[in-house]
């Protein structure tokens, strides 16, 4: 199938879609940051039933599944990390479905792939979708903490780590409004027309809606590689290109930000190490700077080759949740993580993709990322930063406010 306006027809595609119980849209947004991906955007659709634990995954293995991870999901690994505090908005254990229809559009392609299904039963309703408007509901958010309580906060983390609780963690702040979103499909489109980026998702699972501009890849399976990209480090954009430059500059030389990158790389080592294959973790990318339209990012990549008698699903299973959205050592910090944030997570922090029928997938980090609840006409979204000793609480905060500034500016929402 040829698409002549790419688009108008993804507007008109995404917009149809979300009519059906179950959508799952993974956009890379034009981007050429990710070297590793193949896929421009792929959307999945049903009409249910969902998969919303992970025996009913397992058992759909050798079809393709769409879907996410919540971060609720840590207490698969062991009961003891169950959240006390429930999420403002929830979502199921997991948030998964086999899609009845499978789009994909390759990079570098004009040409739409219809991988599961026909698609001709559906073109004309497709290509007759009036474009709709969602207004901007301009919302006011409060959080669940207080500036003085997130910096209070702060505090008693960085007491952990001089006592050797643990090296480094991540805490994050729950901001909460209630408007009506008419079409959620639509705020995803302008969310990623201001911030464009190469993990962007739009999951729809029943009544909750996830709207993702994800920078970050948690876990990529291909050909018996792994691939996580942890980003770890964060600096505004300048206002001018001498200012930007300067800014990138000192990103590349703190000392700080270096040592959040490097600990939670070795946590990803650790974490490819319990799957891969003896000595064949690499590291082949450090400390490397990408660039989006509200910060730049620290990013680095760590790989290894999955070994003999492990399957890929099993690695991702056993590697999640994110180590960039709990911190070292892991298990540690998430208690803690329970014990200092006031409200659940969610999905946020999880993760979204997908898994084809060969057992290979690709799923990002849910980071900058807003969640809608039909029902309760809720919006929710979450922003976070790495805590070590060397934080300052004051500079911890104003970093949060600006990962979530493309959400407000989205929303037209004010703090």
């Amino acid at each position: 199938m040829q698409i002549e306006n790419p688009e108008s027809f993804r507007q008109r595609l995404l917009q149809w879609a979300s009519g059906h119980p179950y959508v799952c849209w993974l956009d890379n947004c034009d981007s050429d940051i990710d070297p590793h991906g193949r896929i421009e955007w792929m959307l999945g659709l049903s009409r249910g039933p969902g998969l919303h634990s992970w025996a009913e995954w397992e058992a759909q293995r050798g079809n393709w599944i769409m879907g996410g991870l919540p971060y609720e999901w840590k207490s698969h690994l062991d009961q003891r990390l169950e959240s006390a505090n429930p999420p403002e908005i929830s979502w199921p254990e997991l948030a998964g479905f086999v899609p009845e229809l499978l789009l994909l559009r390759l990079r570098g392609s004009d040409r739409l792939w219809v991988i599961k299904e026909e698609i001709e039963e559906w073109e004309a309703e497709i290509e007759s979708q009036a474009p709709a408007n969602e207004e901007l509901v301009s919302p006011v958010f409060h959080s669940n903490f207080s500036r003085d309580g997130y910096l209070q906060t702060v505090e008693k983390l960085r007491q952990h780590i001089k006592e050797g609780d643990c090296y480094e963690i991540n805490l994050a702040q729950t901001f909460t409004a209630h408007a009506k979103i008419n079409h959620p499909e639509l705020l995803f489109l302008r969310l990623i027309g201001i911030s464009p980026v190469p993990f962007a998702a739009y999951l729809k699972c029943g009544e909750r809606h996830l709207i993702s501009a994800s920078p970050e890849r948690f876990l990529q399976h291909r050909k018996r590689t792994l691939l996580t990209q942890p980003i770890k480090g964060t600096a505004r954009r300048g206002s001018t290109a001498q200012e930007d430059q300067r800014m990138i500059e000192t990103l590349l030389h703190s000392e700080k930000e270096r040592a959040e990158n490097v600990m939670i790389v070795d946590l990803s080592r650790h974490d490819l190490n319990q799957f891969c294959r003896p000595f064949s973790v690499q590291v082949p990318s450090l400390f490397h700077i990408q660039s989006f339209p509200q910060v730049h990012q620290l990013v680095s990549t760590v790989r290894g080759e999955l070994a003999e008698g492990v399957s890929a699903t099993t690695a991702l299973s056993g590697i999640f949740p994110p180590g960039s959205m709990t911190g070292a050592p892991k298990h540690k910090v998430m208690q803690l993580i329970d014990q200092y944030e006031p409200t659940g997570r969610g999905l946020y922090a999880g993760a979204v993709g997908y898994i084809s029928p060969g057992g290979d997938f690709d799923f990002n980090v849910v980071i900058r990322s807003l969640m809608y609840a039909e029902e309760k006409e809720m919006l929710s979204y979450h922003v976070g930063g790495a805590i070590t000793y060397d934080s300052d609480a004051e500079r911890e905060y104003e970093e949060t406010l600006l990962k979530a500034s493309a959400i407000r500016k989205a929303l037209g929402a004010e703090a």
